[in-house]
This record gives structure tokens, C-alpha cells and sequence, in this order.
């Protein structure tokens, strides 16, 4: 082994320890997995860079960095990865032994809140006392209790704090003596505090919600009326003043009118006395008349004695009311639209109303105009060159007039069948009403399609959706228009206004039907 590979050796084995040495005492750890958090203190109180970090305890970590931002001072330290902290972690600034060497020393906080994640911040600091602080306490409190200790010696020497002795003595002489010849009655006092307790520990919390339910009830009373307070005050001084102005004249006028009162029962004192004994004929009469009815003598004693006669009057009655008590539970619902048809060109627009005299069904009367009309009428014409087929349509106003039952009911959701005219044809419809604002809606009709030229050969079938909005009155509709008819299927599309009138509903209920 030659000189020059021994010396290279050497340096090698030196720069290695160097390196160890130099890492070890600088505070860096290497193959350590490390997480990083920040903590801001009003003052560190000479904590250095490279200061050890203890968790718990246990030699956890360094101080990276240390550094003012704004007021407050930040500190960013590492920690061992193995090692948790959690949310709701403290740290402080504490000194170790005597030397006065500062440390941070972290109190990981309860699992339950959670781990708290790499590069945040615990929130929670304080730094203890230093050393010099501690002396400097201990100094002042040395100085104050010497002071303390002169005093007691000057007391002493001028003999104040014998004479403060004997009166103490004399105090607790005296106050023993008031507790002998008052125990009976303080026993008694205690007692009843303690009954006074218990009782105002059972009945205290009730009497404490009724008096804050009072409280509230009032507030809300006087808030609730606070004008009518400030109107009656006003009237109560009027009439105040009023009284005060007008009961000395009113008592004059009472006496007067006592005057005249009294001469007038003298100078008719006769026709007093007649008017006296008819009111007692009449009596007699009237006691006469209602023995009668009470014996059933008489229309007006078999009503009030037989029960056939009520039977029949509360019958009748009950048999009025009750076209009125089935107006007055029914709804009527009030109906314009328009809609347009894709694929036969239809367009409509009309009135409807739909009467409810119960929640489980409704009948519906409508008048609409259809740009198509209506196949009314058809004509075969026979001549000598043949047959001719002719059909009328109608392009007046069409009628609408169905009766609508529930079928089933899921939920909130219902089922609706209806049957009747739709166009002036036969139609029958089903309906799904998810919601009070969302249909589901089929209609069959025109069955009588088939029998004019130029014409589908199936009725029409209409599928959609309507759609009500909830705070207005408005509502849309949309779905496949003529589906079973491939040459004119399409779409329809409308909507129009829909609100309720019970107004219309009385006012048709009240009309008079004339009499055949």
C-alpha cells in the first residue's frame, strides 16, 4: 500500500466524521421521513433555530425557522412523520434546567379531532416564564414579605398585636356565647333555608319559564299594540277631562229629572195602578197558553211535544242544505289555452272548467275551436257514373265534456280515469299525477276517423307531460301528438293560464232553474 492511497484513506475517514459530527450537532437528521408545522408566538424568548422539539415528552423534532411576520413572530419546526399531531395540539416555549436553554414542547392533542396535515398551523401557543423572570418574581415576593414580617415586628413591639389577640379572643368569646343561647333557633332558621331550598330547587325552573313565558307574551302584546296603548291613553285623558267638566251638570239634571219623575207618578198614580193589574191578566193568560203547549194542545204544542212533526222539519231542513253543503266542499278550477300540433297541423285554443264536488273525482265542460274542425257528417251520392263520398266538417266551436274518477293513490301520487267527448267524439283519457304541479297525460279520440277519405285510419292518441308553475297561475304542457298514425305523428306544444274560482262556483250554484 503505497504513501499516496493511505493519505487519501485518511482524509476520506476525517471528511466522513466531519460530515457526521457537523450534521449531528447542527440539529439535521438524514433518513428521517419529516412533517413540517408553523407556530406564532408574541415573543420566543431567545428560542433559537436548531432548539429542540419534544411531543409528549419524547425528542420529536428541531426548529427550522424563525422569523417576524407582521406582530407576531413564526415558527416553523419539524416533527418525526411516525409521530401524530392533532388538530387541537398546544405548544409552548419552556426552558430547560437552569442553564436557561429554550425548547418547544407540544402536547398532541385527542385523537377525535382528527390528525392535523402536513404545513398547518397550531393555532394553540404560550410561553412559560424564563429563568430571570422567575428570579425576579421570587425577589419581589422576598421584598414584600419582608416588609410584611417588620410590620409584625413593629405591631408587636408598640403591643397592638396583643390587643388585636384580646379582641379576637373577646369576639369569639361573644360570638359563642350568641351561638349557645340561639342554637335552638338557628337550628330551626337552617332548616327552614334548607326546606326554603329544596323547594325553590323543585319549583324554581317552572316558575322561572312561566314568569319568561309572561315576559314574552307581554312584549309581544305591548309590541303587537303599542298604537291601540297610545289611543286608549289619549281617550282615557279625554274622557277624564270629560267627566271632570260635565258630572257636575249631569248630577244637576238627575235631580232634576227625580223632581219631575216623582210629581209625574202623583199626578198618575190611577193609570199606574190599572196599567199594573193588565200586565197581571196578561200573565195569567200567558201561563194559561203555555200549559197548553206543554200539554200538546194545539200546532204549536204538537211541534214541541211530537217527535214525528220535528222529524219531518229537520228532515226537510237537512235535505235544503244539502245541495249548499256540497257547493260549499267542491272546487272549481278554471282553465285558457292554446296548443299547436306538429304533425296534422292542429291548432286549438279554448275554456275549460273542472268542477269537484269531492277530492277523489271532477267533471269537466270545455268549448274549443280546432283549425281542423270536426268529421260531423258523411254522404254517399250515388249516380250513373258511380259513388261519391262527401264528409262535413264542422268548424264551429267544439264541446269537451268528461267525468274524471281516482283509481289508484301511491303516496302522494295518484291515478285518474276519465271518459266522455273531447272535440264533440268519444274520448277516454288516463292520468298520472305525480304532484299538485306535475301531469302526466293520455288522450284517445276521434274514433270515427276512418270512415272519411284523406283521413288516418286510427284515432288520435296524444301523450305529455303539464307542467303548473306554483306562484302564478301560468302552466305548460308538451308530448307526442297523433302517435299511432305514422303519416301525420308528431309533436304538440302549449299552455295558458290556470287558477281557482270558487266565486264563479256560488254564483253558479245560486242560479235559479226555471220550471218546465
Amino acid at each position: 500500500m503505497n504513501t499516496t492511497f493511505k493519505v487519501g484513506l485518511f482524509v476520506l475517514v476525517i471528511s466522513i466524521i466531519s460530515a457526521f459530527l457537523i450534521i449531528k450537532f447542527s440539529g439535521k437528521e438524514l433518513g428521517v421521513e419529516k412533517k413540517y408545522y408553523y407556530i406564532y408566538f408574541k415573543h420566543v424568548a431567545g428560542l433559537s433555530i436548531g432548539a429542540e422539539v419534544e411531543v409528549n415528552g419524547v425528542r420529536a423534532g428541531r426548529v427550522e425557522d424563525i422569523k417576524f411576520e407582521k406582530d407576531r413572530i413564526k415558527v416553523k419546526i419539524y416533527v418525526r412523520k411516525d409521530i401524530p399531531i392533532y388538530k387541537n395540539a398546544k405548544a409552548y416555549i419552556k426552558t430547560l434546567g437552569l442553564m436557561g436553554d429554550k425548547y418547544i414542547y407540544i402536547d398532541n392533542g385527542d385523537p377525535q379531532y382528527g390528525e392535523l396535515p402536513d404545513g398547518a398551523v397550531i393555532t394553540t401557543s404560550k410561553v412559560y416564564a424564563t429563568t430571570e423572570e422567575a428570579f425576579a418574581t421570587a425577589e419581589e415576593v422576598a421584598g414584600k414579605l419582608n416588609k410584611i414580617l417588620d410590620e409584625i415586628h413593629n405591631s408587636i413591639g408598640k403591643g397592638q398585636l396583643k390587643k388585636l389577640v384580646e379582641n379576637i379572643n373577646k369576639l369569639i368569646e361573644n360570638t359563642n356565647s350568641m351561638v349557645q343561647e340561639n342554637r335552638q333557633d338557628i337550628k330551626k332558621s337552617i332548616t327552614n333555608i334548607k326546606v326554603i331550598t329544596d323547594e325553590l330547587k323543585t319549583d324554581l325552573p317552572d316558575m322561572i319559564k312561566k314568569i319568561d313565558k309572561v315576559a314574552e307574551n307581554l312584549e309581544q302584546i305591548t309590541s303587537e299594540n303599542r298604537e291601540n296603548f297610545k289611543e286608549l291613553i289619549a281617550n282615557l285623558k279625554d274622557t277624564s277631562k270629560a267627566l271632570k267638566e260635565k258630572t257636575p251638570k249631569v248630577l244637576d239634571d238627575i235631580d232634576k229629572a227625580t223632581v219631575v219623575l216623582k210629581d209625574t207618578i202623583q199626578e198618575n198614580r190611577e193609570d199606574v195602578h190599572v196599567s199594573i193589574q193588565h200586565i197581571k191578566e196578561s200573565s195569567k193568560k200567558l201561563d194559561s197558553i203555555l200549559a197548553k203547549i206543554d200539554k200538546g194542545q194545539g200546532t204549536i204544542g204538537k211541534l214541541v211535544t211530537e217527535d214525528k212533526l220535528y222529524n219531518q222539519v229537520s228532515e226537510g231542513v237537512e235535505s235544503f242544505s244539502k245541495p249548499f253543503k256540497i257547493l260549499n266542499e267542491s272546487n272549481l278550477d278554471i282553465s285558457i289555452y292554446g296548443e299547436k300540433h306538429t304533425g296534422n297541423d292542429d291548432t286549438k285554443g279554448g275554456i275549460g272548467l273542472a268542477f269537484s264536488p269531492a277530492s277523489d273525482r271532477y267533471y269537466y265542460f270545455g268549448l274549443i275551436s280546432n283549425s281542423n274542425g270536426s268529421i260531423s257528417k258523411e254522404k254517399e251520392v250515388t249516380t250513373n257514373s258511380g259513388t261519391t263520398t262527401t264528409v262535413s266538417r264542422d268548424y264551429g266551436i267544439l264541446v269537451d265534456f268528461q267525468y274524471a274518477l281516482k283509481i289508484a293513490t301511491v303516496r302522494n301520487s295518484s291515478l285518474w280515469f276519465r271518459g266522455g267527448l273531447k272535440e264533440s267524439s268519444g274520448a277516454l283519457g288516463l292520468d298520472f299525477l305525480y304532484s299538485k304541479n306535475f301531469k302526466i297525460t293520455s288522450d284517445i279520440y276521434k274514433f270515427n276517423r276512418d270512415e272519411a277519405l284523406g283521413e288516418p285510419d286510427k284515432p288520435e292518441l296524444d301523450i305529455g307531460i303539464l307542467y303548473r308553475f306554483k306562484k302564478n297561475p301560468f302552466f305548460l304542457k308538451f308530448g307526442g301528438s297523433d302517435l299511432l298514425n305514422a303519416d301525420v305523428r308528431g309533436v304538440y306544444f302549449g299552455g295558458g293560464l290556470m287558477f281557482r274560482d270558487n266565486y264563479i262556483k256560488y254564483l253558479l250554484g245560486a242560479m235559479s232553474v226555471p220550471v218546465q
